[in-house]
């Protein structure tokens, strides 16, 4: 299915810099498209569409993009572990082979259910930095 190319109006972002990644930010949390905030922009758990099935906007315009959402996830997900284990020590009685066991579960499923949202939030960040233009070929408008 070819993007939608005329349909200025869908591209919803806003001027400032501080306002679209704070929108793009609300949009990524909620799982949809940082560019005009409508759904269905997944193609599996681990990878979103090419393009926004809605407003046509281009997500991975270079090779590599995506790094950046990997040290999202990383840097998110194992502090939130790392909390996690430290409530463990200082509010449970749990013993020490039941927090390894929690500790390894949080650490490697946290990584992978915030990882589709951690791919958002890179667009969302790179939407808020870098707003699309015609002339740059960034979007299907």
């Amino acid at each position: 299915m070819p993007p939608p190319s005329n349909h200025p109006e869908r591209l919803n972002i806003a001027d400032s810099t501080t306002r679209r990644l704070q929108v793009g930010g609300r949009r990524a949390l909620a799982r949809r498209c940082p560019y005009c905030g409508k759904g269905d922009v997944f193609r599996t758990w681990f990878a979103v569409k090419d393009r926004c099935p809605h407003c046509g906007t281009k997500y991975a315009y270079e090779s590599g993009y995506f790094l950046g959402a990997y040290a999202i996830n990383l840097v998110f997900t194992e502090l939130l572990a790392v909390v996690v284990v430290i409530g463990l020590i200082a509010f449970t009685d749990f013993s020490v082979l039941q927090m390894q066991i929690i500790a390894v579960v949080v650490a490697v499923g946290l990584p992978l259910l915030f990882y589709p949202t951690a791919l958002l939030l890179w667009i969302a960040l790179d939407v808020a930095f870098h707003p699309p233009d015609k002339h740059t070929g960034r979007h299907a408008i």
